[in-house]
């Protein structure tokens, strides 16, 4: 909608949320043909920008599966394997080939 006016911002919640009143407001039967038109003309803007934004997260989901744009991390040693060698917990080899090996990274 480039009428000259800023945007109206809603979260995707809200405008989905206030499209679902629109489409029920219009299926009532006391709805004026003003209050027709004019609701029409808000819940075809919000579908629309509905619509825009699932297609642009849609596009980050792809990237981010595709390991791209994603936050850096750096694993480190636990601090009671630092300190005590990771004698305390078990050996790395045993617990490599224990109960973990079952687990798996849920990605």
């Amino acid at each position: 909608m480039d009428n000259g006016a800023s945007a109206e911002k809603v979260t995707f919640e809200q405008g989905y949320e206030e499209l679902k009143r629109i489409v029920a407001r219009l299926d009532e039967s006391d709805v004026t043909v003003h209050e027709m038109f004019e609701s029409f003309r808000r819940g075809k803007g919000l579908e629309t920008a509905l619509r825009n934004y699932l297609e642009t997260r849609e596009g980050e989901l792809k990237e981010i599966e595709e390991g791209k744009n994603l936050p850096d991390f750096e694993i480190v040693a636990s601090s009671a394997a630092a300190v005590g060698g990771g004698a305390a917990n078990g050996s790395i080899a045993a617990r490599a080939s224990g109960a973990s090996r079952d687990e798996e990274i849920p990605f």
